[in-house]
């Protein structure tokens, strides 16, 4: 019995000497230390319990708990930029017809190697894209600057929008323009300009022989009315803002009634124009005058056999025969009706490169 007694007291102070020794080695939670708190983590769901059985068996890599630290804080929060636009160019909500709309732009916390990317919409149709530097805009600003432009022609309702993609120090940002459409003015003679320069290219596109650059020449009037002839339009040379709005669709071009007739010119009596053809396809338009109705113009099909240059004893400037006396010259009048005596007038300016284009054999159909 006393064996025993003695047998339990040893086991009760051994006991509390071990919990005495584990009790002076655990640290006190007044004096932990900073780095400890900041390295402890949670237990994100789907990791091991620590505490579960096994959980300690396996030795972690020290870097790979910090990157799944650092992955579970998330990444260091991006600097928020600002990105606007300001259209130049613009009045009222338009922009003339061969002018640029300009996009003067800004970054908000501009950073070296940001980048932006303009779209145009035309409704819901990207019309352009491209991607432009931004630059940095100097004297201290934190704002970086970008620039573009775009002639504008076809109609429609537009938009700008301008995209910064996020990089590695900043976040993205993007905004668009207000909605705008395009002007096409009324143009005459003399008037000169960008718009005058397009309405040049579009009568030019469509083959009716207009001149090149930035004026409204008399080449241009004469293009306008061989435009309006072919298009059932009163016959002068105005262009209107709605004939300049057709061109800049690519509408009213010459339809050939013989587009498989290799190189050949048609001249159609009823619209007073005459047309050179190669290739299927139409290659320039003139106005002219045909045979008045007491001497009319022959119809039919012929083929060009003698041309004579310069003037006749008649006024007939570089002539072109494709039968008999028949011929298609210059004249000193071209009105808009016919008025001939059968020839085909063409206007004097226009009548070197027609007796040029036109080789001998090439054939002639004439139309009512």
């Amino acid at each position: 019995m006393r064996l025993r007694s003695v047998l339990v007291l040893s086991l009760v102070l051994s006991l509390g000497a071990l919990a005495a020794a584990a009790s002076a080695q655990e640290p006190s939670t007044a004096t932990a230390d900073p780095a400890d708190e900041a390295t402890s983590t949670t237990i994100a769901p789907g990791e091991p319990d620590p505490a579960e059985p096994g959980a300690g068996d396996v030795q972690a890599d020290p870097a790979a708990q910090s990157s799944a630290a650092e992955s579970r804080k998330g990444a260091p929060a991006l600097q928020p930029t600002d990105t606007n636009v300001r259209l130049k160019g613009i009045r009222s909500g338009k922009v003339t017809a061969g002018n640029r709309i300009k996009v003067a732009g800004t970054v908000r916390r501009f950073h070296v190697g940001q980048k932006v990317t303009i779209v145009l919409y035309r409704g819901k149709k990207t019309v352009k894209r491209q991607t432009v530097k931004v630059r940095d805009k100097g004297k201290g600003s934190d704002l970086g600057q970008f620039h573009w432009s775009r002639k504008m022609i076809a109609p429609g309702m537009y938009r700008v929008q301008a995209i910064l993609r996020k990089g590695n120090d900043w976040a993205s940002s993007k905004t668009s323009s207000r909605n705008f459409r395009i002007r096409y003015p009324s143009l005459n003679k003399g008037d000169r300009g960008s718009a005058p320069s397009l309405l040049n290219d579009l009568l030019n596109d469509l083959g009716y022989v207009s001149s090149k650059g930035s004026k409204y020449s008399s080449a241009t009037g004469r293009a306008v009315l061989a435009y309006r002839k072919v298009n059932g339009m009163a016959r002068k040379e105005k262009a209107t803002g709605s004939i300049f709005k057709k061109l800049a669709r690519g509408k009213g071009g010459f339809k050939l009634k013989h587009p498989g007739a290799g190189k050949h010119v048609e001249a159609d009596l009823s619209r007073q124009v005459m047309v050179l053809a190669k290739d299927g396809e139409v290659d320039e338009i003139y106005t002219i005058s045909s045979g008045a109705p007491a001497t009319p113009t022959i119809q039919g099909k012929f083929r060009f056999y003698r041309k004579d240059a310069g003037y006749n004893s008649l006024g007939m400037y570089y002539s072109a025969y494709f039968i008999r006396g028949y011929a298609t010259h210059g004249y000193h009048s071209v009105p808009t009706y016919p008025a001939s005596h059968g020839c085909l007038r063409n206007p004097i300016p226009d009548s070197v490169h027609i007796y040029n284009w036109i080789d001998i054999g090439d054939p002639i159909y004439v139309y009512p």
